[in-house]
């Protein structure tokens, strides 16, 4: 099934809830439905969803946490940050068979897929593939690459995870518009998950397109089991009430590199920004919805 912009995330919402199974899982009872994409095919207006007020600080800080390749939740906690703390815990680690790990660590989830895939996480001697350097030689290319692929679905490392990957890869594209990517989720929270992962798709593409010195076009989000906790039914009936508002605009205020800079230059100017050098204008929502975390 296939929807647009936010008046069609609420329509997703709305549908699952209609026609979606109801599924017991491993953390609650969920409606659910299989094999949904949603497009935002107007990036120059950054898809913050409006109907609900999002935390846009959170999403920049765990992008950015991922493009450092960090996988200490403990960064982000001490930026007030929690969305890893529940799986990092010791009780949490524990109960997942990570004994050895120290509280707040994760193990090679996404920073370490996106940085280091194929890296040992317990002997890090060989060096594994850095993919967001592998993106940008495919992207800079002046064949139009196909094969500007991230992924961060790990067979061999999975054990190690604190929590398996659910946005598990990304493929850009480059047109006359700019650079469009599509992600792929394997599972998809449709209330809590998947706003943020339409923010951090847009916002990767837009670092990625502002250091390539070149235009963004689209997203799409493919997603393959899309549900709706039973625990967040009440507030989505509120939520698909509320009319959207415009959507607000994304600047980048740090400089990017020249065009003929080095692969080496891109990664230093990615590595090095912060969340202060980002400024979102013109955002206007209605209230938060807060729920639980399954």
């Amino acid at each position: 099934m296939y929807f647009e912009n936010e008046a069609g995330y609420l329509n997703l919402l709305k549908e699952t809830l209609k026609e979606g199974e109801i599924k017991n899982t491993r953390n609650g009872v969920v409606f659910s439905k299989f094999g949904c994409m949603i497009k935002f095919n107007d990036i120059d207006n950054f898809p913050l969803l409006t109907t609900k007020k999002m935390f846009f600080r959170g999403i920049v800080e765990e992008l950015l946490w991922f493009l450092r390749g960090s996988t200490d939740a403990n960064e982000l906690i001490a930026k007030k940050i929690n969305i890893w703390t529940g799986n990092s815990t010791r009780k949490y680690l524990d109960s997942v068979g990570l004994t050895e790990y120290k509280e707040g660590e994760l193990g090679p989830v996404y920073g370490w897929q996106w940085r280091k895939f194929g890296e040992d996480y317990n002997n890090p001697n060989a060096k594994g593939k850095d993919q967001i350097r592998y993106l940008l030689e495919e992207l800079i290319k002046p064949n139009n690459s196909r094969r500007a692929v991230l992924s961060g679905w790990n067979p061999v490392d999975l054990n190690k995870m604190a929590l398996p990957p659910c946005h598990i890869l990304y493929i850009f594209n480059k047109t006359s518009k700019g650079l469009s990517c599509h992600m792929t989720l394997r599972s998809s929270d449709l209330f809590l998950g998947l706003p943020f992962n339409i923010a951090s798709t847009a916002l990767l593409t837009q670092i990625l397109a502002t250091v390539l010195n070149i235009n963004i076009s689209e997203i799409c989000l493919s997603i393959c089991d899309a549900h709706i906790y039973k625990e967040h039914v009440n507030q989505i009936n509120k939520q698909v009430l509320l009319e959207p508002y415009d959507l607000p605009k994304l600047i980048i205020k740090k400089f990017p590199p020249p065009v003929d800079s080095s692969i080496d230059e891109k990664i230093n100017w990615i590595e090095s920004l912060k969340y202060e050098d980002f400024e979102l204008k013109d955002y206007l929502s209605h209230s938060a919805l807060p729920a639980i975390m399954k």
